[in-house]
């Protein structure tokens, strides 16, 4: 088996191969990239350098000619729309007065006899608690009493046939 320098040696003229030409040329531009490399990164560290110095001086010369300060002085108030008013969050929890019960709904029921959600809600805050629809039909559920679809469409209420257990 020929030895490995034997096949890089071009047997016609006794010199390296065009593939080992080609390979030393590169080496030698690869090595040139690296040098260049490190002038490159050289310099980058000596303008680093110097940027640092630089907004160190910029620096010290503001602190030298502004005047010292007591305090930061407030922002200056947001002009807003003398109708306008912020709305904030509300506070989270229970959305419904406490005074509000699935039994004070049944007999706001019993009342007013069959009656849509909205109507008992109007009947209840008219009593100083404001109830919204939705929670009465939460409640009216809970309480059990009946539902039925009335005449124009919307869910009426009425009390149960018999009073629910409590659970």
């Amino acid at each position: 088996m020929p030895e490995a320098a034997a096949l890089d040696r071009d047997s016609a003229m006794g010199a390296n191969s065009p593939i080992v030409q080609a390979a030393e040329r590169l080496v030698t531009r690869i090595e040139a990239l690296v040098n260049q490399v490190a002038e490159l990164k050289a310099d980058n560290a000596a303008l680093r350098r110097e940027v640092r110095e630089a907004v160190a001086l910029i620096d010290r010369a503001g602190d030298a000619a502004a005047p010292p300060r007591a305090a930061r002085r407030a922002a200056a108030p947001v002009a807003r729309h003398a109708k306008s008013r912020r709305r904030g969050k509300g506070p989270k929890g229970r959305a419904t007065p406490a005074s509000v019960t699935p039994d004070i709904v049944l007999a706001t029921i019993g009342k007013l006899g069959s009656a849509s959600a909205s109507e008992i809600a109007r009947e209840l805050s008219g009593l100083g608690d404001q109830v919204s629809g939705r929670a009465v039909r939460w409640l009216a559920e809970r309480a059990g009493a009946a539902t039925v679809v009335g005449e124009d469409g919307q869910l009426r209420y009425r009390l149960p046939a018999s009073t629910p257990r409590p659970s």
